[in-house]
């Protein structure tokens, strides 16, 4: 009796090795999946916002704020126009972090101040931060409202102008529920497909508690393919195009226009007689 219970003692000494070595064989790879995953995820979480990243956040979140801007959608603005780079100027004259002409600088001024020439900043002010972003901000905020809130059209105006957005939409070239898809001007589309993308990057990055108000559809607007992080140089480079002559923005003001594009026509009409004693 005592050598039959050695004998099963060794034989569950033997079955608890097994199961043992077989718990090792499962949990092992398990626990080195969940590590690997962990740092996986913060390593692609770091690198992601070194590509995507947080700069001039007090004056983004400020006039964010006071425009009732999406901040996301100014920091993806940002990162497409200029790589964060306050000392960038593109072909066409544009400046600064949020690359604004010259000239729109200038309207933008007259349409907030009803027209006060001894307030019209110079151009060159463009290269500090806070004026870059104050009317970059404030020139997104004329767009959103100019189109109801619709992003989209507000963020391919922003690189196109709105005088041929709005041209655009009344040919029938493109639609209020525009994507990038459609919208038959390869620059035009990519600038709405990158400023999109990277804006939901920011959210996700950085303002994870805030809800997207980008309608479902703009989600047609992410490249085929693209995971947010492109680290082309192209993504820093200044657009050239960006921005409108201020002629080129008023062209979109027309008669029986709302109260906003009436008030636009009296500013033009100022500024034409302002401009020969400013240039």
């Amino acid at each position: 009796m005592a050598k039959k219970s050695a004998e099963e003692t060794k034989k569950n000494i033997s079955f608890s090795f097994a199961v043992g070595g077989l718990a090792v064989l499962i949990v092992v790879p398990i626990v080195f999946f969940v590590i690997s995953t962990v740092l996986h995820n913060r390593s692609s979480g770091e690198f992601n916002k070194s590509v995507y990243p947080i700069k001039y956040e007090y004056y983004v979140e400020k006039y964010s704020k006071e425009f009732d801007v999406d901040v996301c959608l100014i920091y993806g603005v940002i990162r497409t126009e200029s790589g964060f780079d306050p000392e960038a100027v593109s072909q066409a004259g544009a400046i600064g972090l949020m690359q604004i002409m010259p000239d729109t600088f200038t309207w933008l001024q007259n349409y907030r101040t009803e027209f006060m020439p001894e307030k019209i900043l110079d151009p060159s002010e463009l290269y500090k931060p806070q004026v870059n972003i104050e009317y970059g901000t404030f020139l997104l905020k004329f767009l959103l409202d100019h189109y109801d809130g619709n992003r989209s059209l507000a963020i391919i105006a922003y690189n196109a102008g709105y005088g041929n957005v709005d041209t655009w939409l009344a040919d029938g070239i493109i639609q209020r529920d525009v994507t990038a898809e459609s919208v038959p001007f390869t620059e035009t589309s990519n600038y709405l497909t990158r400023v999109t993308e990277a804006a939901e990057m920011y959210r996700s990055l950085y303002y994870s508690d805030m809800e997207s108000d980008f309608p479902e559809n703009d989600t047609d607007t992410f490249s085929s393919g693209s995971d947010g992080s492109d680290t082309n140089a192209d993504e820093y480079a200044p657009n050239d195009d960006i921005g409108d002559t201020y002629e080129d923005q008023v062209s979109s003001f027309s008669d029986g226009a709302d109260e906003d594009e009436q008030n636009g026509v009296m500013y033009y009409d100022n500024y034409e007689n302002y401009e020969n004693e400013y240039y």
